[in-house]
């Protein structure tokens, strides 16, 4: 039971020191790259945005969820498309593709707008006037997930979109607008580090006692065996001295002394 203790012990600590690293180091560097100015998602070159960059965006086109979490039965985030609108002479196009980040309190926001936006883009009569409702999203871009990227891949499938093109035209990234919780990730980071570290000085606590106490064991039984035994002569003969039961010998009952 003590060596699966102290296993347990060594592995929940390296795990919980690990983990806090991560969070620490994931939750300042996106701190930090939030202090640097923003990028403006409709004015720049969507091929050249990079992960955990700052950006912001006044929101006005959205597409449908590509995927969801549930808890309980219950969707608590959606992350939808959100497309790269340009324009020709002749008409509009969507050059690129991103994810956005949702929670659920913004659903009913994030819904109009996607309602609004396929509504103008699909008419084909003209007489659907572009008029959105708009939100303004200050956030920062995370890198796709595998499972962004394939669920991401399967809508644009639908869409009528080739693998090829599709390769192109995916932007790996999703906006976050929880900038401001990175804060608490990172102070979560350092708690879970310093509990780690906790778990494994008393780990390692432990196992240097029960070394030391084996130690001592092994010495007190090794005098106790051999440390008494000794070997005197006398006048009158040989004793001979028993470390372990103390027994003694008197005259040498062979004759033998002296020999």
């Amino acid at each position: 039971m003590a060596f699966f203790s102290k296993t347990r012990g060594l592995v929940s600590g390296i795990g919980l020191v690990l983990i806090g690293i991560a969070c620490l180091v994931y939750g300042l560097i996106v701190s930090i790259s939030l202090r640097k100015p923003p990028v403006d998602l409709y004015k720049a070159d969507w091929e050249t945005l990079h992960a955990n960059q700052h950006v912001v965006v006044d929101l006005d086109f959205l597409l449908d969820g590509y995927m969801t979490y549930s808890k309980n039965g219950e969707v608590t985030t959606c992350f939808y498309v959100v497309p790269d609108i340009q324009y020709t002479e002749d008409d509009y196009y969507m050059a690129h593709f991103m994810g956005l980040a949702a929670v659920q309190k913004d659903f009913a926001l994030y819904d109009r707008i996607r309602d609004n936006s396929k509504e103008w883009w699909n008419d084909e009569t003209g007489m659907v006037t572009w008029a959105p409702e708009t939100v303004h999203l200050d956030g920062y871009l995370r890198k796709m997930s595998k499972n962004d990227k394939q669920y991401m891949t399967e809508y644009l499938q639908e869409m009528g979109y080739s693998d090829e093109e599709i390769e192109g035209i995916i932007t790996p990234y999703v906006l976050m607008t929880n900038g401001s919780s990175m804060s608490g990730i990172a102070i979560a980071g350092v708690i879970t580090l310093l509990l780690g570290g906790v778990i494994l000085f008393f780990t390692f606590r432990q196992i240097i006692k029960e070394k030391q106490a084996n130690e001592a064991i092994s010495s007190n039984f090794g005098r106790s065996t051999y440390g008494g035994t000794g070997y005197s002569g006398t006048a009158g003969g040989t004793n001979y001295y028993g470390g372990g039961g103390g027994s003694s010998f008197g005259d040498d009952p062979f004759g033998t002394s002296g020999r």
